[in-house]
């Protein structure tokens, strides 16, 4: 075979490598610029008002002192939610490395939810269904990711 032969069959496969590798690449560079945005999102003065929110007035709380807590409050502590069930969407949608949102804001995501339970419940019986769908899905993941992980290295 002629060395003209050999590269016309070749330099189209070593062309699909190239831009099979260089796709990769972009893909991977483009997972991380997302995961940088959605934790500059989480980190902000907002966001984290609300989850301090979740943790200081809506944990362990029941359904009646849920309903009470004034607007501002309940407002507040939904908009961080939205943010965390925005963040679960971009991780079930594979737009960001699941393990990164684990490892740079997992125990905290998850802790969120958690104290979110009482207001997750009050909205649910007050509009009818089961809102941040994503983020508890997630969270439940993170849950055992995390108990798994504690468990192979002897931790409790």
């Amino acid at each position: 075979m002629s060395a003209t032969a050999l590269l016309t069959l070749v330099s189209p496969l070593v062309a699909a490598a190239v831009a099979v590798w260089g796709f990769r690449r972009s893909t991977k560079a483009d997972k991380l610029r997302a995961f940088f945005e959605l934790q500059d999102r989480y980190l902000q003065a907002d966001v984290r008002a609300g989850r301090r929110v979740l943790h200081q007035q809506i944990a362990d709380r029941g359904h009646e002192e849920v309903a009470g807590l004034d607007r501002a409050t309940l407002s507040s502590a939904g908009y961080a939610l939205a943010v965390l069930n925005g963040i679960a969407i971009a991780v079930e949608g594979g737009y960001v490395e699941r393990e990164l949102i684990i490892r740079g804001m997992g125990r905290s995501f998850a802790s969120a939810i958690t104290a979110a339970r009482p207001y997750i419940d009050y909205v649910e019986q007050v509009r009818g269904f089961r809102p941040y769908p994503f983020a508890e899905r997630l969270s439940a993941g993170i849950h055992t990711e995390i108990m798994t992980r504690d468990e192979r290295n002897g931790d409790s």
